[in-house]
């Protein structure tokens, strides 16, 4: 299943791979690309993870996840 989450905060590539490996600890989670440029990042998962997850594995990062 993919899931598409738009995070604001990301400036380069090191943000960008700092999102990406967060986003890869959530249990469930197969794979992460992260578009920089379009401020998105594409998860792929086993099934669907609630949004409220995505956005507390940024909590104390200087990212968030954005409508």
């Amino acid at each position: 299943m993919k899931q598409e989450v738009f995070v604001e905060g990301m400036k380069c590539e090191g943000c960008a791979k700092g999102v990406k490996e967060k986003f890869e600890s959530i249990k469930g989670v197969e794979s992460v690309s992260v578009d920089l440029k379009g401020k998105k990042a594409t998860i792929n998962t086993r099934s669907v993870i609630d949004k409220a997850t995505f956005v507390a594995v940024l909590e104390d990062t200087k990212y968030s996840v954005v409508e």
